[in-house]
């Protein structure tokens, strides 16, 4: 009877010590088929994701390059009465205005301080002034453009000569503006009517 029990855990034993390479074995296969599994994984193409086009939304306004390239291409298209160039035998108020007069004898009358333009757009005369320092205690006297003669000096300003001498723009009369007309004429409307403006005095009390 014992015979028959060591037999039998002897077998046992045996049994055990060879089925534990077997398990050990299974384990490890498991184990290099997950990792071959992993590994054997298809990798991104980082390269294709990089270079792939971008999507573009067709409701997007166009480049700006090519819209200021377009504005730019487009000719200019002038207007009616339109003038492009200055003709040769014209002037610029810009370099009438403070130019200088002169008389037949190469002598300083005054300088321009003003233009008369009529509502056709035409010059019609001149505001002079006449004597004065520095803008004090100057006259103006206005003279028709049509009795001043226009030319340009050497450098290219224009020069103005006028037959009237200093003596003879400070005798004339002086020229009056329609403002200046619109507020003598209500300086005599309000005397005639007693309403100068002139405040009554106040009640002795």
């Amino acid at each position: 009877m014992t015979n028959l029990f060591k037999t039998t855990s002897r077998a046992a034993l045996i049994a055990m010590i060879a089925a534990a390479p077997i398990a050990g074995y299974a384990q490890t296969a498991t184990t290099d088929t997950t990792t071959t599994t992993t590994t054997e994984m298809p990798k991104a193409d980082m390269n294709a994701d990089a270079t792939a086009p971008m999507a573009t939304d067709p409701a997007a306004p166009a480049a700006t390059d090519d819209t200021m390239t377009a504005e730019a291409e487009t000719p200019a298209q002038p207007v009616e009465g339109q003038i492009t160039m200055q003709d040769a035998d014209t002037i610029l108020a810009d370099d009438l205005i403070g130019a200088t007069v002169y008389n037949n004898t190469d002598a300083t009358v005054g300088d321009i301080d003003d233009l008369i333009i009529g509502m056709d757009g035409t010059v019609r005369g001149v505001v002079i002034g006449v004597g004065g320092f520095l803008g004090l205690g100057e006259k103006e006297v206005a003279i028709e453009m049509a009795s001043l003669t226009v030319v340009n000096d050497d450098a290219g300003n224009p020069r103005l000569i006028t037959s009237a001498t200093e003596e003879d723009l400070k005798a004339a009369p002086e020229f009056v503006t329609a403002e200046d007309q619109q507020r003598e004429a209500d300086n005599a409307s309000m005397e005639s009517t007693g309403t100068g403006g002139t405040m009554d005095p106040a009640p002795v009390q």
